[in-house]
């Protein structure tokens, strides 16, 4: 779940220009095994290898990817997902596009046995595929059934991606207590399991629990530090509970993962604007960049208002 911030602030906010970011590159393809199936999840880092800056995103639940508004430079690609070994490619995308420039992929991941779990039999793989195939098609109730007769079964070294599978199901039909209990059995079978962390703080979050909620984000971005969604919404849940000082430290690590993702741009000129100690040049400096990457937005207006009213100290 993204969230989303509206707020409406009173504040003394003088107009900044900022060079629009050129639209060069666009990257799209798809994600496959060494077998030709469809690798869903693959989290797709771009590292510009002159600065730093990083754009990530995720591969669909098909394994296909379009990333848009890539601008020209050296990057460092990277494709990861637990279970698969992690690959690394060089891209020289450093020319200049007058018009945008369509790169089209297919990117082959070898899967990487998980040494700490056992091997499973031939009955128990094909309940695990049956579930989670059932997953995927959204087809929940046959997901459950067969992940619940996989538990049943004694699932061995498959047990906390079974318990995964009913607990993201009960989170999609809204029953978030049992939701919850499923997910918690499945990180005490493997703590490290981000999806889980990441999907019980959204449910959390959901039900109101807002502090429990945070933890298990705070839990989910040490497993994946430039995970953007992970950062994006511990940034505005903290934001929500005006622990403004906090939120800004995660909504910079968001915006750092992808430069172009308006929604966490808008949030952390506000966190600047709220924190503690004010930053009323990087407010103004985030939120100028917001307009610029969304100048019809709903509410580009106000927006505008308050960056014209900002007052920055003289240097």
């Amino acid at each position: 779940m993204i969230r989303w911030i509206t707020m409406v602030m009173l504040i003394a906010l003088a107009p900044v220009t900022l060079h629009a970011q050129a639209d060069d590159y666009r990257f799209k393809g798809t994600i496959v095994d060494t077998t030709g199936k469809p690798v869903g999840g693959v989290h797709v880092t771009f590292k510009d290898l002159s600065n730093g800056a990083r754009i990530t995103f995720t591969s669909e639940k098909d394994g296909a990817f379009d990333r848009r508004m890539i601008p020209s430079a050296q990057y460092l690609v990277t494709f990861e997902k637990e279970g698969y070994a992690t690959h690394e490619e060089k891209f020289d995308w450093s020319a200049a596009q007058s018009e945008t420039k369509t790169v089209e992929a297919r990117v082959v991941l070898e899967s990487q046995a998980a040494p700490s779990e056992p091997p499973v039999d031939k009955e128990t793989s094909v309940l695990y595929e049956k579930a989670y195939a059932a997953l995927q098609a959204g087809n929940c109730d046959e997901a459950t059934t067969e992940a619940r007769a996989l538990i049943s079964k004694g699932a061995g070294g498959r047990e906390y991606a079974a318990r995964f599978i009913v607990a993201r199901c009960a989170a999609n039909q809204q029953k978030f207590d049992e939701a919850v209990t499923e997910y918690r059995r499945a990180l005490n079978l493997k703590p490290d399991f981000f999806e889980a962390r990441f999907d019980l703080a959204s449910v959390l979050d959901r039900q109101g629990k807002h502090d429990e909620a945070i933890q298990e984000y705070e839990a989910a971005v040490k497993l994946q530090p430039k995970n953007e969604d992970a950062q994006y919404n511990l940034g505005a849940l903290l934001m929500q509970q005006k622990q403004y000082d906090r939120a800004r430290t995660h909504l910079e690590a968001a915006v750092s993962a992808d430069s172009t993702n308006a929604t966490a741009v808008k949030a952390l000129g506000f966190a600047c604007l709220q924190g503690e100690k004010k930053d009323l040049k990087s407010a103004k400096r985030y939120l100028s960049r917001y307009l610029e990457l969304q100048p019809d937005a709903p509410d580009a207006k106000d927006i505008r208002a308050m960056v014209a009213e900002i007052k920055t100290p003289v240097p």
